[in-house]
C-alpha cells in the first residue's frame, strides 16, 4: 500500500466520521418535534416529489437563472459517478478503474461529465455576478447581508475550484496518455480536456504532469470532502432535505 492509498483511506475515515456526527445532530433535532402521520394519495406524493424536488419544477418560474441554475445541479448529479470511481481508485490505488471495464461506454460518461462541468462553470460565473456585480434585487435584500450571502458565495467558489480540479485531472491525464505513459488507461478523446489538456500542459516532462494529474484528482475529492463536512451548516442542505420534505 503506497502512502498517497493510506492517506487517502485515513482522510476519508475522518471524514466521514464528522460527516456521521454533524449529520446524526440535524436528524436528532428534525426529531425533536412530533411525530405526524402522513396519509394521502401516496401516488401524487411521489410525483411531487419527482417534479419538485427531483426536477426542480419551481426554479422554472424565472427561466433565465433556472437554465443556468439546471446546469449545476445536473452537472452535481452526473459528477457522482465520477465521485465513485474517485473513492474505488483511492482505495484500491487504481487509475481509472472503470475505463478498461466500459470502453466506449466510459469515453461516453466521461465526456457528458465534462460538458455539464463546463456549462456548470459557466452558470456559477453568471450566478457570481448576479449575486455581487448585477445586484437582482431578490438577492440583496437585507435578510440575505452576512451568513446567506456568504454561504451562497463559498458554494459557488468551490464549485470553481472543483471544476478546475476536474479539467487539471483530465488534461494532464490525456497527454500522458497521448506519449503512452504507463499506468494511464485511454479514455478516447474528450469533449474538453482533448484539446485543453495539450493547450495547457503540453510539452511539460512526464513527472510535472503526473503531478499535476495528481493535483487535479486531490482537488476534486478535497472539494467533494469539504462539501459533504460544510453541508449541515450550509443552505444547500436543503438539495437533500427537500426530497423527504416535499414528500
Amino acid at each position: 500500500m503506497g502512502i498517497q492509498q493510506l492517506v487517502f483511506i485515513l482522510l476519508t475515515i475522518v471524514v466521514f466520521y464528522f460527516a456521521f456526527r454533524q449529520f446524526k445532530a440535524v436528524y436528532q433535532n428534525i426529531f425533536l418535534g412530533k411525530l405526524e402521520d402522513i396519509d394521502g394519495d401516496t401516488a401524487q406524493r411521489w410525483k411531487n416529489t419527482f417534479l419538485v424536488a427531483f426536477g426542480q419544477k419551481k426554479m422554472f418560474k424565472n427561466w433565465i437563472p433556472a437554465i443556468f441554475h439546471l446546469f449545476i445541479y445536473v452537472a452535481f448529479l452526473f459528477t457522482q459517478i465520477e465521485l465513485i470511481e474517485i473513492l474505488i481508485d483511492g482505495f484500491s490505488g487504481r487509475h481509472r478503474f472503470f475505463a478498461p471495464y466500459l470502453g466506449s461506454l466510459y469515453t461516453l460518461i466521461i465526456n457528458f461529465i465534462e460538458v455539464l462541468s463546463l456549462l456548470a462553470l459557466v452558470a456559477t460565473f453568471v450566478f457570481l455576478y448576479r449575486r455581487n456585480l448585477l445586484k437582482v434585487p431578490r438577492l440583496v435584500k437585507s435578510e440575505l447581508n452576512g451568513w446567506p450571502k456568504l454561504d451562497a458565495n463559498i458554494i459557488l467558489m468551490a464549485e470553481i475550484v472543483l471544476v478546475i480540479g476536474i479539467f487539471t485531472m483530465n488534461g494532464a491525464d490525456k497527454v500522458l496518455q497521448q506519449l503512452g505513459v504507463e499506468h494511464y488507461p485511454d479514455t478516447g478523446p474528450l469533449a474538453v480536456s482533448s484539446w485543453l489538456g495539450p493547450v495547457f500542459f503540453g510539452g511539460l516532462e512526464v513527472s510535472t504532469l503526473a503531478v499535476l494529474e495528481r493535483v487535479g484528482w486531490w482537488l476534486h475529492i478535497l472539494v467533494v470532502f469539504g462539501f459533504i463536512l460544510y453541508l449541515p451548516y450550509s443552505k444547500h442542505l436543503h438539495i437533500f432535505l427537500a426530497f423527504p420534505n416535499v414528500y
